[in-house]
Formats: C-alpha cells, sequence, structure tokens
C-alpha cells in the first residue's frame, strides 16, 4: 500500500499576515495671521504642529495631549550674522613680521654693559 499526502484546499493554506496600521503623528507647519488665530486653531488629541506667523517674524508650536488640552509656545526668528572669511597670514608674511618684531626689539633696548 503506498502513501500519498492528503491534498489541502487552497482555502487551507496560510494566509499573510497583515500587520495592523498604527496612526502615525505627522508634523505639518500652517499659516496663521496671528497669536489668537494659533490659539484658535484646531487639532485633534496628541498632535503637533508648527504655526508660521504671516505678519511677524515669528512661529508658534502648538501641542495637544490625550485629552486634548492644547499648549502654546511662541519663538521669535533671528537672522544669524553671515560668517567673516578667516585671514590666514603667509609663510613670508610671517618670518617679515618675526624679523620685525626681533630688529624692533634690539634697536630700543640698550646694551647688557649700558644697563649695569
Amino acid at each position: 500500500m503506498s502513501y500519498y499526502p492528503p491534498m489541502q484546499s487552497p482555502f487551507m493554506m496560510q494566509m499573510p499576515q497583515v500587520m495592523p496600521q498604527v496612526p502615525t503623528q505627522t508634523q505639518s507647519i500652517q499659516y496663521v495671521n496671528d497669536k489668537a488665530s494659533a490659539e484658535a486653531y484646531q487639532m485633534p488629541a496628541n498632535s503637533s504642529v508648527i504655526l508660521m506667523d504671516t505678519n511677524l517674524p515669528r512661529f508658534y508650536m502648538k501641542q495637544t495631549d490625550a485629552s486634548g488640552v492644547a499648549t502654546i509656545k511662541s519663538f521669535d526668528f533671528k537672522e544669524t550674522e553671515k560668517e567673516k572669511p578667516v585671514e590666514y597670514v603667509t609663510k613670508a608674511e610671517f618670518e617679515a613680521y618675526k624679523a620685525k618684531m626681533k630688529g624692533g626689539r634690539h634697536e630700543s633696548n640698550t646694551s647688557d654693559a649700558d644697563r649695569k
């Protein structure tokens, strides 16, 4: 008697597992007219948003907790200073300066015999 494995029904094959999708928090940038508009901006619970002020160099960071209570912080933009280029001295310039300093010190100082 020969043994044959039983046929499997296509319905019996294991279906791939689908992972449930968890909603992710995304931060987006929105525009408001002033702080009052930022405070009035509606948001769902557990979320955060950056609100740019269209009239001032300012932005607001608004966050809500699990119960939907919002907190808002305001920040002012400040333009950074332009970096000044670094200037280097060439070796020839340094040697000329060094010789000048050595020469200048000997010219202004009196000899050791004159000091005693």
